[in-house]
């Protein structure tokens, strides 16, 4: 029998991010929602926390930043296709046009970097090519990508590699479907140069049979190693000195380098796998083992770094990322994707993701507080357990919904209306909640969880040792298309060019999404983004963005005129992640062990969620926030923290 509305476990989710919401989706399904009562409390008055966006003047998108899914997002999709298979949109609500998750995210395959050579700038962009798979489907529980296997693929890169080299230098393919076919004069050195990968394989597989330690100098490690020191030395000779077999050059070094370094750390056989050198920078790994100066300051490099915000105080002269996690995340980026490289949206964040989450939520029996401020846990006397939670009621609750163009949406400015003084109360444990899920960012930890701090030396030393840093976005609506203003791959996101806008992505596709005045309908429309160093404000931001527009944006535009602007600079967008709640979670090398898992809180009725805690996988990115919160509810449930996981996470871990 049912359990009645009084006798159902409640649970309070503090935060209606990413991670807060996955974790009241798991526990509000079939299964759940007789036997759970679940409520989330959220300072803003719309849902995504990071990931938020909301609808301006004309019905524009204004996004927290730039947002874009990676194709092995795995279990990010299948929540998104959860989702929208529940609402049922063509049925429900057949004026939608964003009614599946078809609709709701498209294939992005142009990703490039800004390449910088002898004081002039040229753009490095490249066509990913497509599989079949579709996102969201990756097997529960899947063999991880492990060291060895990552060291077969990219094995399998250097085969794809080789043959854009000879008569066709310089058009680097990353996957075989996309491989040249060879011209009959070098059909000959292409049977060798797969013979000789082929025994490469076989050394690698019998490395990671055998798993155990390889000698240093014997005769196995010496063939692998070797070959990959004439494939270096070949490749140095074969490339023509023009500016795409230098970059051909630097792709080679990097993934030669990688799997060289691989191998003569003992990775193959160390139980930690990748974590083994986690510690260390991951461009300062690839120094010791040997990579080129030019593939150090190699724009892949920098892009790399450009696009996990890795840099130490937002200083693009400090750049610090793990070579265990780098590694990792190049694997999972290059080798695991599913359809495309990259996914777009197709309208803002809170549009198809967290508007279609409230909803289904909703349907669903979740309890949702908006204007409500989280201010203090206060724990029992033996710090064991959180007796209340101190918030505060910043504002009237009404729906937060609006439908712009047919697509259910967070409006902006705020539609709750404010109160004259916020109102003070507690939720209580044992009448308010059984458990408490912490989805708040980590940036509030310090104030929050002061008494958590006091008591806890893990605690203190995550708040110490995990850093955030501000971020800032710039979004510019133009009155010239793409071909206009001179930018040559429309639906591109790069990254790697200069501070203080290191990443740029063409996003162009959603103005039809906005509501314009047919008059005033802007002809593309462009996002930025980059770190900020702390202390900047909005000011800053727009400073910033004078003096990019004035400077630099000439190599991307070179046919931007300022009255391309309309209304100006200051009719534009732009935000200044400057807040406690809005800065990023950084993962500098060897912070990945100070992270806390979901279980790992120290009070009984604590449960941990988020992209700063220890998912299996450590940085800032939407997967991370949906596997903090699965794992979350499978803490609050009593399951093992990897049920239901798509796909192994075992990050770090060995093969």
């Amino acid at each position: 029998m049912p359990a009645t509305a009084s006798a159902r476990k409640r649970v309070a989710i503090l935060g209606g991010g990413m991670a807060g919401l996955t974790a009241a989706w798991a526990l509000s399904g079939p299964g759940e929602r007789d036997e759970l009562d679940v409520c989330v409390y959220e300072r803003a008055p719309h849902l995504g926390g990071k990931g938020a966006s909301t609808r301006g003047i004309h019905g524009r998108i204004e996004e927290h930043g730039l947002h874009v899914w990676l194709g092995y997002y795995d279990n990010a999709f299948r929540l998104m296709r959860e989702v929208y298979d529940e609402l049922d949109r063509p049925a429900t609500d057949p004026g939608c046009p964003i009614a599946t998750w078809q609709d709701a995210f498209a294939p992005a395959d142009l990703v490039g970097v800004e390449d910088k050579r002898d004081g002039a700038w040229s753009h490095w962009v490249t066509a990913f090519g497509r599989n079949d798979l579709e996102p969201g489907t990756a097997g529960e529980g899947d063999a991880p990508l492990g060291v060895a296997t990552f060291v077969r693929r990219g094995l399998g890169l250097l085969l794809d590699f080789s043959g854009s080299l000879g008569p066709r230098a310089g058009a680097v393919f990353l996957s075989g479907s996309a491989q040249p076919p060879p011209d009959p004069l070098s059909q000959f050195g292409e049977l060798m140069r797969r013979a000789e990968l082929a025994a490469m394989v076989g050394a690698v597989e019998s490395i990671r049979l055998l798993r155990s330690s390889i000698p240093e100098g014997s005769p196995l490690a010496a063939v692998v190693i070797g070959s990959l020191e004439r494939m270096r030395a070949d490749v140095g000779e074969r490339v023509r000195r023009d500016i795409d077999a230098r970059r051909a050059t630097e792709v080679a070094d990097l993934v030669i380098t990688a799997l060289q370094g691989t191998i003569r750390d003992g990775l193959l056989t160390d139980p930690a796998g990748f974590a083994a050198i986690d510690h260390l920078d991951f461009r300062a790994w690839l120094a010791g083992h040997g990579a080129r100066p030019e593939t150090l300051a190699s724009p892949l490099i920098r892009g790399m770094y450009d696009l996990v915000f890795a840099y130490e105080d937002g200083d693009a002269e400090r750049p610090a990322f793990p070579a265990g996690l780098g590694m990792f995340l190049a694997g999972k980026l290059f080798f695991e994707y599913r359809g495309s490289i990259f996914w777009h949206l197709r309208a803002g964040m809170g549009d198809v993701v967290f508007a279609p989450l409230y909803q289904a939520l909703r349907a669903r029996g979740v309890r949702f507080r908006f204007g409500h401020r989280v201010e203090r846990l206060a724990l029992s006397r033996d710090a064991e357990r959180v007796d209340a939670v101190v918030l505060a009621c910043e504002g009237d609750e009404r729906d937060p919904l609006v439908r712009i163009g047919g697509v259910p949406c967070f409006p902006s400015p705020r539609r709750m209306r404010a109160v004259n003084a916020p109102r003070r109360f507690e939720l209580t444990a044992g009448a308010d909640f059984d458990d408490l899920i912490f989805a708040l960012p980590l940036g509030t930890v310090p104030s929050v969880c002061a008494e958590l701090l006091e008591s806890s030396a893990r605690w203190r030393d995550l708040a110490a040792g995990v850093p955030t840093v501000p971020t800032q976005s710039l979004q510019l609506w133009l009155g010239a298309d793409e071909s206009e203003l001179g930018w040559p791959f429309p639906g591109s996101t790069v990254s790697a060019y200069v501070t203080p806008f290191d990443t740029y992505a063409s996003m162009s596709h959603l103005i039809p999404r906005e509501a314009w005045p047919a008059e005033q309908t802007p002809k593309s429309l462009a996002y930025f983004c980059s770190v900020l160093r702390p202390g900047a404000t909005a000011q800053t931001v727009r400073d910033n963005a004078q003096a990019f527009l004035e400077r630099d944006i000439a190599v991307l535009w070179p046919g931007f005129r300022w009255e391309f602007l309309g209304g100006g600079l200051d009719a534009q967008y732009w935000r200044a992640n400057v807040e406690d709640s809005d800065r990023y979670v950084q993962s500098p090398p060897g912070t990945g062990g100070l992270r806390l898992r979901a279980d790992a809180s120290g009070c009984s009725n604590l449960v941990l969620a988020g992209d700063w805690i220890d998912c299996g996988l450590n940085a800032g990115c939407m997967e991370a926030a949906v596997l903090a919160g699965t794992q979350a509810a499978n803490a609050v449930r009593g399951l093992p923290a990897r049920a239901g996981v798509l796909g192994s996470w075992n990050a770090l871990g060995a093969a």
